[in-house]
């Protein structure tokens, strides 16, 4: 059972504790600092509202927003509507204190050894506390991750694939950057049903509910998509930043702003704005083939190691959209610029931060390189793998974070690894 404790010593048991303790500790300046929203948290709450009114599904409902943040956080937080904030954000940090408990059993699964180390590390990964504690999604995907992995390390049979498959629908209906890896994940499974001589149709599971959703929002809004935000994040992010990195950010605005005055998106519907958007994307992709992908790849890259400077200072004050790193490394401001923030005692914090990511980091990879792994546990490191190179530009600490417990088990259990030696 998840919930039970006694696989765990006295001294895991109070490491465990010690962990939990810092999630209330972030908790409790997070009610002094008052920030409890991002910009996209507002957008959750509408929604929330109108599953709370049963008008979720209704074809009046603006498609554009209801399709903008899946509905699964939504759906949670419509539970909580007339409660406290802080309320909300109470029970999100006791559901991720069970994060904790799911995670220690997943180093008791790898045989890792539990120290104080784990905490050293958990505390120097402070976007894990960070996200846990905002009208965010990024903990729902982390508890589901957490899970999964737990479920692969188990031998595959037909209960756990199920779970499996549950869990790879849920992921899409939490955060839309990962509706693809169904395809992925149907892929994978059918060679290995295949490789194994067995067959389930919960294979085909995923990949029915997608289509599913895809057709309801194409009849609601005559247009074939999964988020609203598909087509605009690749003009306003990706594209925007490839500008920016190439011609400068005067000629970047410059364009971001024609492409939103053509004719061809103003005084447009849903539909024809989005198709616009698309063959725009799609057009300056194509031109810049080359460039545009070793850019996407090596700010993909570039983001996995990210500290999260744009965590910890929206940690203290409200989101206004320049806090992020990303800002400085896509040319948006001066390096000089982060000197001249009232905190400035956050580089400190962020420094040990940045080496906690790179020691996290070259173990996992070692540990990828140098073992034999079970194709359950390769389908994890895919999936990795896919959230890394699909986040692109925008990758940071905060598209990483649902995936920071992976990366420490299997890092940890590298580290742990005993060299061996020759005779």
């Amino acid at each position: 059972m998840l919930f039970n404790l006694n696989a765990f010593s006295k001294k895991e048991k109070r490491v465990l504790g010690y962990i939990s303790l810092l999630y209330f500790l972030f908790l409790f300046f997070r009610f002094i600092s008052g920030n409890y929203f991002l910009a996209d948290s507002y957008e959750y709450l509408e929604i929330a509202k109108s599953i709370n009114n049963f008008t979720y599904f209704e074809n009046t409902l603006d498609v554009e927003l209801t399709t903008k943040r899946p509905f699964i956080y939504p759906f949670f937080l419509s539970f909580f509507l007339n409660t406290s904030i802080l309320f909300i954000l109470l029970i999100q940090t006791f559901v991720s204190c069970f994060s904790v408990i799911v995670f220690f059993k997943i180093l008791k699964k790898l045989e890792i050894k539990i120290s104080n180390l784990l905490i050293v590390i958990l505390f120097f990964t402070p976007s894990i506390f960070i996200y846990s504690q905002l009208i965010m999604s990024e903990w729902i995907v982390l508890l589901l991750l957490n899970i999964l992995t737990l479920v692969l390390l188990e031998p595959f049979s037909k209960r756990n694939f199920i779970f499996i498959q549950l869990i790879t629908v849920l992921l899409p209906f939490t955060k839309p950057v990962f509706y693809p890896f169904i395809y992925i994940n149907f892929l994978f499974f059918a060679y290995y049903l295949f490789k194994n001589k067995t067959f389930s149709l919960w294979l085909f599971f995923p990949v029915i509910i997608l289509q599913l959703y895809l057709f309801h929002n194409e009849q609601k809004s005559g247009f074939k998509h999964f988020s609203s935000i598909e087509n605009s994040n690749l003009i306003n992010y990706n594209l925007y930043y490839f500008k920016s990195s190439k011609v400068g950010k005067v000629e970047a605005d410059k364009w971001h702003k024609n492409v939103y005055n053509n004719k061809k998106y103003i005084g447009r519907n849903f539909k024809e704005q989005n198709e616009y958007l698309k063959t725009v994307g799609i057009n300056e992709i194509k031109n810049n083939f080359l460039s545009y992908s070793f850019y996407h790849f090596k700010t993909a890259i570039r983001g996995v190691i990210d500290p999260g400077r744009f965590d910890i200072m929206t940690f203290f004050d409200k989101e206004d959209g320049k806090q992020g790193f990303l800002e400085i490394l896509n040319g948006n401001k001066s390096l000089k610029s982060i000197f001249k923030e009232k905190m400035t005692i956050i580089i400190l914090f962020i420094i040990p931060i940045f080496f906690i990511n790179i020691f996290k980091y070259f173990y996992l990879g070692k540990y990828i390189l140098k073992n034999k792994h079970s194709n359950l546990i390769w389908y994890l490191f895919i999936l990795l793998v896919y959230n890394i190179l699909v986040s692109g530009p925008v990758n940071s600490s905060r598209y990483m974070m649902p995936f920071q417990i992976i990366v420490i088990c299997f890092a940890i259990k590298e580290f742990q690894k005993k060299p061996t030696t020759r005779e």
